[in-house]
């Protein structure tokens, strides 16, 4: 797992439908109106995540987080409204179609990997992200994730939810203050917890292969699989039973077809 980068996109909102506040006896509750929670502002932004390690080459420890960034466009206002002028810089949701995303792939992710991990390989079925992917003697290759399998993705695991959660405590009412909250949050972000992540994962592939294939199983935990001075195994064991079954049901799924 240390050859792999995981990405992922994911929609950010200003706040909450629905939140709770605790106030003294002297405090009134803010007052915040919207029609309804779908127009409560968001950004969508693209995510990059790898394992952490230690960099013999740097001398440093690499935490993992190669990037996330907002998929916004910058443009100026055609009219004049009662908040800003025609002029006026303002920041845009756009939808993201495949050209963007193989946009974001060769301006944004792949200069991010070649900039924080100096050894990355990876390739993908479009031709203009394989020659991308190989430029200055990089050789990066996008593998599909499973199908409605989100629990085989390390921001699913938990890294969107605690950039999410560090997120709503910066409150804010602007697009930019989004962005900016986001981003602050993703820096935030521990090393530990993305270890964490990624020894969930080997216990979620595992417990795909014991439900051949499926995802009818409960979430795994691995606190109490992490030493008491904090240490995390770089792979977790399984038993021979697992993999014999698992090769059976591969076999079986393969000669069916």
């Amino acid at each position: 797992m240390y050859d792999v980068v995981h990405v992922d996109e994911k929609w950010f909102n200003m706040y909450k439908a629905s939140s709770r506040y605790y106030l003294t006896a002297d405090e009134s509750l803010a007052y915040r109106t919207c029609p309804n929670k779908r127009y409560i502002g968001k950004v969508m932004f693209l995510a990059a995540i790898a394992r952490p390690r230690y960099d013999f080459t740097t001398k440093k420890y690499f935490d993992g987080k190669i990037g996330i960034w907002p998929i916004v466009e910058r443009t100026k206002a055609k009219k004049t409204s009662k908040t800003r002028v025609a002029g006026t810089p303002i920041t845009k949701n756009i939808n993201m179609s495949r050209k963007i995303y193989v946009q974001m792939l060769k301006d944004k992710v792949f200069p991010a990997i070649r900039e924080k991990w100096p050894g990355p390989r990876g390739e993908e079925d479009h031709g203009e992200v394989i020659a991308a992917g190989q430029e200055k003697g990089w050789k990066i290759k996008m593998v599909c994730q499973p199908p409605r399998s989100p629990m085989c993705n390390i921001l699913d695991l938990g890294i969107f939810n605690c950039i999410q959660s560090a997120q709503y405590r910066q409150p804010t009412n602007q697009i930019g203050g989004l962005i900016d909250a986001v981003q602050t949050a993703f820096n935030s972000i521990k090393y530990q917890t993305i270890e964490k992540c990624f020894l969930t994962l080997q216990k979620v592939m595992e417990c795909d292969i014991i439900d051949e294939g499926g995802n009818n199983f409960k979430f795994p935990r691995v606190v109490k699989l992490i030493s008491g001075h904090g240490e995390f195994p770089t792979s977790l064991t399984t038993t021979g039973t697992v993999v014999e079954n698992g090769y059976k049901a591969l076999t079986s799924q393969i000669l069916n077809q």
